[in-house]
């Protein structure tokens, strides 16, 4: 029997978006054949959208992702320089009901590096202040623009509330377009299936029981520690909310089961919860 997968927001061979709750792909084009990418693979050419969502029979959750730098399996990646605070603000008014927003694309903007490719930031998300509310929209769509030009933002939803020429905005990239091996100020999105090497694309899991590096013995030793977070290089570590060090951690997920007594006991299979 041909089994479907399914992947959200996946995008066709012309770039075109697919704007359903889900888009089915049969396992010919999802996980195997030449259409598609398998998500044992990567590839220097994207497949679908970044941040497309693909559920597996068991239960485990992948979202397609870019490496900035090479991430490995074992470790959870981080994003990496994915926000951006726009001082000179909308460039134009925008009206109750409208669903874009217009930027100078420079410097504030992230300049052609974000904009420069067409949809480069689709996926991503865009946050307007006004007065006491917050419109938080999400990225659809954008034309490539060169820096010094207008780029024009497509948002998934209509605004709420009118926006003023100038109004100070936020962007931030898709949070799957740039991995990178982790950072103490940074939030792990996701575990690579294998490795991903930088300006490749590849599958990262975010749900489910996976593999992944302890960072120091007995993880998981004592009596009633299952509670796992991240730590700064993307490996494992037992919550203690004693300790001011892990506290206020990621969290990660829990140890999914209990073997033998030791060192390396219980570890580094884990339930991971990032996104499921």
């Amino acid at each position: 029997m041909n089994r479907l997968r399914y992947a959200r927001n996946a995008i066709d061979g012309n770039g075109t978006l697919f704007r359903g709750d889900f888009y089915q792909v049969t396992l010919e084009s999802s996980l195997g054949g030449t259409t598609g990418h398998r998500i044992w693979e990567t590839k220097t050419t994207p497949q679908y959208q970044l941040g497309a969502r693909l559920v597996l029979e068991d239960g485990r959750v992948f979202r397609y992702a870019l490496a900035t730098t090479t991430v490995t399996p074992g470790f959870g990646a981080s994003n990496k320089n994915i926000f951006n605070a726009i001082t000179g603000g909308c460039v134009r008014a925008q009206a109750v009901g409208d669903t874009s927003v217009v930027f100078l694309c420079d410097a504030t903007t992230g300049g052609a590096s974000w904009f420069g490719t067409k949809n480069r930031m689709a996926g991503g998300y865009v946050s307007i202040p006004v007065g006491t509310i917050t419109q938080f929209r999400r990225i659809v769509s954008h034309a490539a623009t060169a820096n010094g030009s207008n780029v024009t933002v497509n948002l998934d939803m209509p605004l709420t509330e009118a926006v003023t020429a100038t109004k100070m905005a936020e962007v931030m990239q898709n949070p799957y377009s740039a991995l990178y091996p982790g950072g103490n100020f940074d939030s792990v999105v996701g575990v690579p299936l294998t490795t991903i090497a930088t300006g490749y694309y590849g599958w990262i899991q975010t749900w489910g029981p996976t593999w992944i590096v302890p960072d120091v013995a007995g993880v998981g030793s004592e009596a009633h520690g299952r509670q796992l977070i991240f730590v700064g290089n993307g490996a494992i570590e037992l919550k203690n909310d004693m300790d001011p060090t892990t506290y206020s951690c990621q969290h990660a997920g829990f140890i999914l089961g209990t073997s033998v007594v030791g060192d390396w006991a219980n570890p580094p299979f884990v339930m991971l919860q990032i996104s499921p």
